[in-house]
């Protein structure tokens, strides 16, 4: 059995039709009940499976044991939700527990588990999903952008509101070549036509938006996201996306797509809410935990809803804070410039700068080094969150 193979046990005859419908390239094992299935292990571990315990939980829980023991993914399926039932999958070592008539959430589970890896040298393309308007999504996603960008890491920001996108406004860029451009020449754009043709930032930051051709705007469709996004790996050490709004299709395709999502919130009731959903939504369309990253934008160390709070509201814990200096930032907006060229100095930089490590360590070696006694005082002040 090859590593990539997806083995179904005990699982029933029109949910497995459905899987091999909608994943065709999932190489597929199956096995009427437990037993049977450990024949299938003597030729190596499987990287998912799915185990259903409506004939016999028992032998169900030992499998489960042994497959997640052996590295498999393995998701669990039962007759109804059941507390019991569910805590002893888990603690077998099951990673999901799904009852019928969740096929679309396990479709989406397996689909990160075929979704081919990134070739060595490609690109990583990360979400930027704001848990609610007005967050300072887009801001973000530029100056991330700007942060990673380099001499040797060149950087495409994509902004997928496709009829009002905000990404050009906050950089003051417009014409070149817009999103349906690049989907109509994909068969023969390569990196020197594409770095002539595509917007370009004066700290030479590259974007690709629909620009002013609206009209245009219904022919980028859901299914041009993956051949887009893989296009662009080649050409972009890191792409950026921006603009999603929802859990539209075209918004599902970017998020399967992608390598990580930022999901961004503040410290204000409703969006700590609604990154609450978010979190949720996302585990059960199949996302592995570790692909989705809180970050907490305009931070405040005086608010009460503090870092432990949110974490135990929305269901996760905050992997990144970014400071809040509107000033800096309106500055930067009005010149159409990365606070890197319009406020160097400000704390948002110093948080981009540490959010960019995290995601590609090395990528803000630019920054200024912190003495030692901000480095024991931002751990103290840290701490006391």
């Amino acid at each position: 059995m090859e590593n990539g193979t997806i083995l179904l046990v005990g699982v029933a005859a029109g949910t497995e039709a459905g899987l091999r419908a909608a994943l065709p390239e999932a190489p597929f094992e199956s096995a009427e009940e437990s037993t049977r299935a450990r024949h299938h292990l003597s030729a190596g571990a499987p990287c998912a499976a799915v185990v259903s315990l409506e004939r016999d939980p028992q032998a169900g829980f030992e499998l489960i044991a042994t497959l997640s023991a052996a590295g498999a993914r393995v998701i669990v399926l039962g007759g109804k939700k059941d507390a019991d039932l569910i805590l002893h999958a888990m603690r077998a070592g099951a990673h999901e527990f799904l009852v019928a008539g969740e096929e679309e959430r396990l479709q989406r589970a397996l689909r990160e588990q075929v979704r081919p890896p990134v070739a060595k040298g490609l690109g990583q393309v990360t979400v930027v999903l704001a848990a609610k308007g007005g967050v300072g999504a887009t801001a973000l996603s530029v100056n991330l952008a700007g942060v990673l960008h380099g001499p040797e890491a060149r950087v495409c920001v994509l902004d997928l509101d496709v009829h009002k996108g905000d990404v050009l406004g906050f950089l003051d860029v417009s014409g070149g070549y817009s999103i349906s451009d690049v989907l109509g020449n994909l068969g023969r754009l390569d990196r020197e036509l594409l770095g002539s043709a595509i917007l370009r930032h004066r700290s030479g930051l590259e974007v690709l938006a629909q620009s002013e051709k609206l009209q245009e705007a219904d022919r980028v469709e859901p299914r041009h996201i993956p051949a887009l996004l893989g296009f662009l790996r080649q050409h972009y050490r890191h792409v950026i996306v921006d603009g999603l709004r929802g859990f539209d299709d075209l918004s599902l395709a970017a998020l399967d797509a992608a390598d990580r999502i930022l999901l961004v919130l503040t410290q204000e009731v409703p969006a700590v809410r609604d990154a609450h959903r978010y979190v949720e939504l996302l585990g059960r369309l199949g996302y592995p935990p570790g692909k989705v990253l809180l970050v907490l934008n305009r931070f405040q160390r005086s608010s009460d809803i503090t870092l432990r709070v949110i974490a135990e509201t929305v269901g996760a814990p905050v992997e990144a804070t970014i400071g809040n200096d509107y000033p800096a930032l309106e500055r930067a907006i009005r010149a159409g410039a990365l606070l890197l060229e319009a406020a160097p100095r400000s704390e948002l930089v110093r948080d981009v700068r540490a959010l960019a490590e995290r995601l590609a360590p090395r990528a803000a070696a630019g920054a200024p080094r912190r003495s030692i006694f901000h480095k024991l005082f931002g751990r103290i002040d840290h701490a006391a969150q």
